[in-house]
């Protein structure tokens, strides 16, 4: 029997190897077509265009019943879990997602930051994550691949075969524009090669990476406004395009599309999710993709704004669309599918549309070899719950990512002699932080704000509490989130001023409110949520007792020295510490890139120079001499007081 119906011969062969599992390319490219024909081989219509559905489910732990209604008449390409309590319950959910009778596997997938059910709530059976802004801001490749290959042995423990991420999108460039912990910063290369990096490591490791959020400008969103991409046209290409080329280049299999508006792109109110400019001219011919597009989602509001959402994914796939993103199952999917598979029947939209479309997503399918994947035992998913390695690379990773930005009069780092007594208050991690500061320092107090958590302001009372007990009190460290008012945080940081207390801001996720906050006297950044930020507050622990990790900055300076003449290197004008540098711009004073270091010497142990003439010198002050001219590699390599090394390179030219 011949599979029948429009689907072409090329369609055909690639199901043939969903269905067999083939595990070669080879193998895929030589699967008879008389195998298409095994039963489930021979999709209808409604099934093809099914194929091109990526839903999000609602049922928890298991599918609803609406979802398995969906699960079972239009069974999609892939779709998306919905959060989940613990690993184990994700991998039982994979599980009975993977016992529906489908003809070709579907892609199970999430965005791994957002699978921990109960994000405003602590979750003791999944660790923290860093944030994309706190990979930014660590700027350190090796963190950046850890990050990759952790999130890659999660997915794989729990059965997911796909991960809606990382997104791509640079931070936003419109003024007083609130910003995301998803993003990598505000540099184009940085977040190009730490995208990269984190697409190939999920690659790597089996999971297919979809980077979000093409061509960019998702974080330009003012309330109850669409995202609007604002950079002009000639200056795509070195900004927001660069991340996602270099993702292409990486290897990603799958493009997300936003619902992002583009005037500089498309002439009207055009979400990109619509616009053939975006998906075909640039995404397909410009930058020469050949995987799937996904576009959407197409239940939300900035699409509702154009159109009526089937009428929308009908428009998307003419554009250029593969997949169709849905944030919600049920029966708003099915009408669609049915809406479109009507619009294939009287000539609206090009059979040879969706036939495009089918083939790049089995094609899919095929060269991840879902077919033949074993589902990882119960044991795997609940090591995630007790693995140790994982906490202990989140706290690395935050160690190297907290930003000093403000440091007056060397209020940081906290010392006996200059410090104490030392008070704690906050929103969040009060507890938390005062533990290893009352065991360096002794003289140490703590005040939870426990009206601000639910309140999203810092009460009145709650100033006069805190202001009417610090007589004596030096200095006075402040943990605040990203949330509520900053106002209210502000005249919290007057008034303990008031009082003659040097005060410390922590500040906890996008510091957006950096500028406000200025009257403080020394200002930490760290990049977490106001609920998962264990491991972050134990990093910042460390930086506050001058146990900062140490960054190398000399990178591709060049040092101009006469030959037969000495000249002078010293360590301390090339490291800083703590490590991390801002990675947003925010305001006139606090620009992407910026650091403020402590005095070096608290926690550097040892230095050697490598002068890339045969020669080396272990001291932190070095005088050289370098006989012949040349241009030579000089290495710095720096010793912590935790024993960890960091090395970088500068370049002498010898005239």
């Amino acid at each position: 029997m011949r599979m029948r119906g429009w689907l072409a011969a090329g369609v055909t062969v690639l199901m043939a190897a969903v269905l067999v599992g083939a595990d070669t390319a080879e193998e895929k490219a030589k699967a008879p077509a008389e195998e298409a024909a095994a039963p489930g081989g021979s999709l209808d219509l409604p099934q093809q265009v099914s194929q091109l559905m990526l839903v999000t489910l609602s049922g928890s732990p298991t599918p609803s019943t609406v979802d398995r209604r969906l699960l079972e008449r239009y069974t999609p390409g892939g779709v998306l879990l919905p959060p989940q309590i613990r690993p184990l319950d994700a991998r039982e959910y994979v599980k009975s997602l993977r016992e529906i009778r489908s003809a070709v596997p579907m892609l199970i997938g999430t965005n791994l930051y957002d699978l921990p059910k109960g994000r405003n709530a602590p979750n003791e059976f999944f660790f923290q994550l860093p944030s994309l802004l706190s990979v930014a801001a660590a700027n350190d490749p090796d963190s950046t691949g850890r990050l990759g290959e952790m999130m890659a042995r999660q997915l794989k423990s729990m059965g997911l075969n796909l991960n809606l991420g990382p997104s791509l999108e640079l931070a936003p460039t419109l003024p007083d524009v609130r910003g995301t912990l998803n993003c990598l910063g505000s540099d184009p290369d940085f977040a190009a090669e730490a995208g990269g990096a984190i697409v190939k490591a999920l690659l790597d490791n089996g999971i297919v990476a979809v980077p979000m959020g093409f061509p960019g400008g998702g974080a330009n969103r003012r309330a109850k406004e669409p995202a609007v991409l604002v950079t002009p046209r000639a200056l795509l290409e070195q900004q927001d395009l660069l991340p996602y080329r270099k993702a292409i280049e990486a290897g990603a299999p799958v493009i997300h599309v936003g619902n992002t508006y583009v005037p500089t792109l498309e002439r009207g109110k055009v979400p990109a999710s619509l616009s053939a400019a975006v998906m075909r001219e640039l995404l397909r011919n410009k930058l020469g993709f050949k995987g799937v597009i996904v576009a959407g989602p197409m239940d939300t509001n900035d699409v509702a704004l154009a159109m009526d959402p089937s009428k929308a994914a009908i428009e998307s796939l003419r554009a250029g669309a593969d997949m169709i993103v849905w944030n919600e199952a049920g029966s708003r999917v099915m009408k669609t599918v049915d809406d479109i598979v009507e619009a294939v029947k009287d000539g609206r939209l090009s059979k040879e549309v969706i036939e495009a479309a089918v083939r790049r997503v089995v094609d899919l399918k095929v060269q991840q070899g879902l077919k033949a994947r074993e589902l990882p035992g119960e044991a795997e998913a609940s090591k995630l719950e007790r693995d140790r390695k994982i906490p202990e690379t989140v706290y690395e990773i935050e160690r190297r990512a907290i930003t000093l930005v403000l440091n007056r009069d060397g209020t940081l780092p906290l010392t006996k002699k200059g410090s104490v007594p030392v008070g704690v208050t906050g929103e969040v991690g009060v507890e938390e932080l005062y533990e290893p500061l009352s065991k360096e320092l002794k003289y140490v107090k703590m005040q939870p704000i426990v009206t601000a958590k639910h309140s999203g302001r810092i009460m009145d009372f709650e100033i006069n509490r805190l202001t009417s007990h610090v007589e004596g009190l030096r200095t006075a460290i402040c943990v605040f989130t990203d949330n509520g008012e900053t106002r209210t945080k502000v005249e919290l940081v007057r008034a303990l001023k008031r009082k003659n207390a040097r005060v410390v801001v922590v500040l906890l996720g996008y510091p957006s409110s950096l500028p406000a906050l200025s009257d403080a006297d020394a200002i930490l950044v760290a990049y977490c949520g106001p609920s998962a930020y264990a491991e972050t507050i134990r990093a910042i622990g460390d930086v506050l007792l001058g146990e900062a990790p140490v960054a190398v900055v000399a990178g591709l300076r060049e040092v101009r020295v006469k030959a037969g003449e000495p000249g002078a290197f010293n360590a301390l004008h090339l490291v800083h510490s703590p490590a991390g540098t801002l990675p947003v711009t925010v305001g006139e004073d606090f620009k992407a890139g910026m650091y403020v270091p402590y005095n070096p010497e608290l926690s550097l142990k040892k230095a050697v120079w490598d002068f890339g003439d045969g020669k080396k010198v272990k001291d932190f002050v070095a005088a050289h001499t370098f006989e012949e001219p040349g241009r030579y590699p000089v290495t710095l390599t720096v010793e912590d007081k935790r024993g960890e090394e960091h090395t970088n390179t500068l370049y002498a030219v010898v005239e």
